[in-house]
């Protein structure tokens, strides 16, 4: 959903977007703590933090001159949505590789994608509060998302064995969203959950896969 509001907190201007992102990562953290324990949900933080600084620290890379001349800059900036997806992908090599190396096991993975639909879902509904826009949208948008996260809360279980079908269904509510949004289909927020969805159906159909080869073990 576009922004259009800012906000300000003392003498510091906040764009909503930031005061969504805060308050989705925060409800997530609760969620998994309460959900999964505090070993995983000290690991989504972790996941939070490294895409939160490559985000911000992505400035360098988008607007070179701002970086170099102003570094403090980057306390108010950051690289955009290139940034953000920068650091998606970071967080995606980390997680598949942790996994891999077997520091995450199965419940781990399960508390990240959950980590993962809760902030976007919490993102979108905390906009629609944040925002202006037809009502139709910001009604449509609302009901939506937070019917999912009460559907993922609800199905899901540390088996993953519905972590496949869940996230295309993620995808799928978005786009339908996405069609009842101003922008369209051209919503960079929709490539997110896009990005985020097609990650976790490739990384829990290996999980599967390694399941059914080795008898549930996992083995490099």
């Amino acid at each position: 959903m576009t922004v259009n509001k800012l906000f300000y907190i003392g003498n510091v201007t906040v764009p909503s977007t930031w005061i969504a992102l805060i308050i989705a990562f925060i409800f997530s953290y609760i969620a998994i703590r309460l959900k999964f324990g505090k070993q995983h949900a000290n690991r989504f933080g972790d996941a939070v933090f490294y895409l939160i600084v490559i985000w911000k620290l992505s400035v360098i890379i988008t607007d070179f001159k701002i970086g170099i001349d102003l570094p403090l800059a980057i306390i108010y900036f950051n690289g955009g949505i290139f940034g953000f997806i920068g650091g998606l992908i970071f967080v995606a090599c980390w997680t598949w590789h942790s996994w891999m190396k077997d520091r995450i096991d199965k419940d781990g993975l399960v508390a990240l994608f959950m980590g993962a639909v809760s902030s976007q879902a919490v993102f979108q509904v905390m906009m629609v509060f944040l925002k202006e826009g037809s009502m139709i949208a910001r009604a449509g948008t609302a009901i939506l998302f937070i019917g999912l996260l009460v559907f993922i809360w609800k199905d899901v279980h540390v088996s993953g064995n519905h972590i496949v079908p869940l996230s295309l269904l993620f995808m799928a509510v978005h786009v339908f969203v996405a069609v009842i949004q101003p922008k369209g289909l051209w919503n960079p927020q929709l490539l997110v959950t896009i990005l985020i969805g097609l990650f976790f159906t490739m990384l829990f159909s290996k999980v599967r896969t390694f399941e059914q080869i080795n008898g549930g073990n996992h083995v490099e």
